[in-house]
């Protein structure tokens, strides 16, 4: 049992360490924007760069873990955001900082996706949605804890102590996981269950659930990623402090990774079609990020923040859940892989797609436009469900 603990303890925080870069400095980003004379573009790509190199990697990592087993890419992962935190102080341009955030992304993509496959694989059946929910709530207390520490750190010791900070957790993670994390040398997430059992990814994506939890876990990242990249130069009018705008920002990430546990364990308890309603729901509760233009104080935004974030908990607790299944049929490595790109691309999408409309149109129509998507996706997401319901409800033929 206490091996078990310390095993948990090592992977919930190697799954913090190695997620921070993602969200540290997204309460300082107006003064780097500042700093490097940054378009929203720009802004927008430097915020990103994290999440594209982590994208393209992680289904990568995920199916060579499924073969080579897990700690073999951890550790070196941990090493490498030790080295590349440090590097940061070195950037002076838009240029180089981008190429930071995006060694950055490819040292965390190689952690990240073999965590969650590692936390997959200790999920007993019958409650996948609980046990993932809190290896997705390490996730976001990951997010949180960097929007936190950016603020505060900037705030009270500068910018560099950001990422000596960061650099400093890496190592301690890498100093964990080597004594306390066991290697899983053939992991089962890589055999099927049986013939009957095993699915070619083309057919699973063929799936109107498979589809319905992709669009929408992307459209639920690309919401948190418009927040992170853009709410701080929305706030920047309001007189509010880098340790306030960290405050916000962390706020409605840290209720979505409090409520993970709990929407996981009423989700373990709902049917099928139960918990794909419990996704639309959440999604259409998030849509509320329009009103951000609307909202001129630290109360307000920090309201919505949080209403974001429990709409964010009800639905990645399906998703995360609905995932394990399918990681037993095709690969638990090589499927978290696709479900930690398919988060990262939402990350990806929305401060690049911000950034445009704010340099053409102004930074309210960030929200407005991240309100419409969110809808619309949200929408077709429950024509999936009720495709899927109305097949289920249709006699098989004889």
């Amino acid at each position: 049992m206490v091996r078990k603990r310390r095993t948990l303890f090592t992977l919930y925080f190697t799954l913090i360490a190695a997620i921070l870069g993602l969200s540290i400095i997204s309460p300082i980003l107006p003064t780097i924007a500042e700093d490097l004379k940054a378009s929203g573009i720009w802004i927008g790509m430097i915020f990103s760069g994290f999440a594209i190199s982590r994208a393209v990697i992680m289904p990568f990592m995920g199916e060579l873990s499924d073969k080579h087993g897990r700690k073999v890419f951890i550790a070196p992962g941990l090493a490498l955001l030790a080295v590349i935190s440090i590097l940061y102080i070195f950037a002076d341009n838009v240029y180089t900082f981008t190429g930071v955030r995006l060694l950055n992304g490819l040292a965390a993509g190689m952690v990240i996706p073999v965590i969650t496959a590692y936390g997959g694989e200790l999920a007993p059946k019958g409650k996948e949605a609980k046990s993932m929910g809190t290896v997705m709530m390490m996730f976001y207390l990951g997010i949180g804890m960097g929007t936190l520490l950016g603020g505060i750190l900037w705030h009270s010791f500068g910018m560099d102590s950001v990422f000596y900070v960061m650099a400093g957790i890496s190592a301690a993670a890498l100093l964990l996981v080597l004594p306390f994390l066991p290697e899983v040398k053939s992991p089962k997430a890589s055999k099927t269950e049986g013939r009957e059992e095993h699915l070619p990814l083309k057919t699973i994506f063929k799936d109107d659930v498979v589809k319905m939890i992709l669009l929408m876990g992307f459209i639920t990242a690309y919401r948190v990623g418009a927040l992170m990249s853009f709410l701080p130069s929305h706030a920047s009018g309001f007189n509010l402090t880098a340790a306030q705008m960290g405050i916000i920002i962390a706020a409605g990430i840290i209720v979505n990774a409090i409520l993970m546990i709990p929407c996981g364990a009423v989700a373990d308890k709902l049917s099928m079609h139960k918990r794909l309603l419990m996704v639309i729901i959440g999604s259409l509760i998030g849509t509320i990020i329009f009103i951000v233009p609307l909202c001129h104080n630290f109360t307000t935004l920090l309201l919505v923040n949080i209403v974001v974030g429990i709409g964010a908990a009800m639905v990645m607790a399906v998703v995360l859940d609905i995932s394990v299944m399918i990681g037993r049929r095709v690969g638990m490595g090589l499927w978290m892989g696709i479900i930690n790109t398919l988060i990262s691309a939402g990350i990806i999408v929305a401060p690049l797609v911000s950034g445009v409309i704010m340099d053409s149109s102004g930074i309210n129509s960030v929200f407005y436009f991240a309100g419409i998507l969110s809808l619309l996706l949200t929408l077709i997401g429950y024509y999936y469900v009720w495709r899927w319901t109305k097949a289920q409800q249709t006699p098989a033929p004889r």
